[in-house]
């Protein structure tokens, strides 16, 4: 719980807003209710995890991620060799927006191509054609 206070405590007040609408929904329950329980369904545990961008393991007690140096501030949480920076998160997330944009930009590239490909073949296969034709006009006007 003191990991989950530290990093909570690293957030701007916009994002425990945001953190609390997610934990909590439609609820009127707040941190200090969370606290108080000290019994986190796993749900909630995924939320913190995607929120936070950390995989669940990160806050098992007995897993890999344990950690025992936790300090923090407004900008950035320090969890043992691990820094949360909450700028970072948010370039993150424009990283990902760009990749996604990027990724669209590409599909349409590729289908812009694929249709290129389809009207190349099309126009060889009607000179294929007229060539056929042609000879085939050039063999009846030597019969004749």
């Amino acid at each position: 719980m003191d990991l989950i206070d530290n990093l909570y405590a690293g957030l701007t007040k916009e994002q425990q807003q945001e953190l609390i609408g997610l934990l909590f929904k439609k609820s009127k329950q707040t941190m200090s209710y969370f606290r108080r329980t000290k019994d986190i369904s796993l749900s909630k545990l995924e939320v913190l995890a995607d929120f936070f961008h950390m995989p669940l393991d990160y806050f098992r007690k007995e897993g890999a991620f344990k950690t025992t140096n936790v300090s923090g501030n407004n900008n950035s949480v320090s969890v043992g060799n691990v820094s949360v920076n909450t700028n970072l998160m948010l370039e993150n997330d424009s990283l990902r927006r760009e990749i996604s944009t990027m990724k669209e930009t590409l599909k349409a590239k590729d289908e812009t191509l694929k249709s290129k490909d389809e009207t190349l073949k099309s126009k060889d296969d009607l000179i294929e054609a007229l060539r056929i034709q042609v000879g085939k006009q050039k063999c009846a006007d030597a019969v004749e």
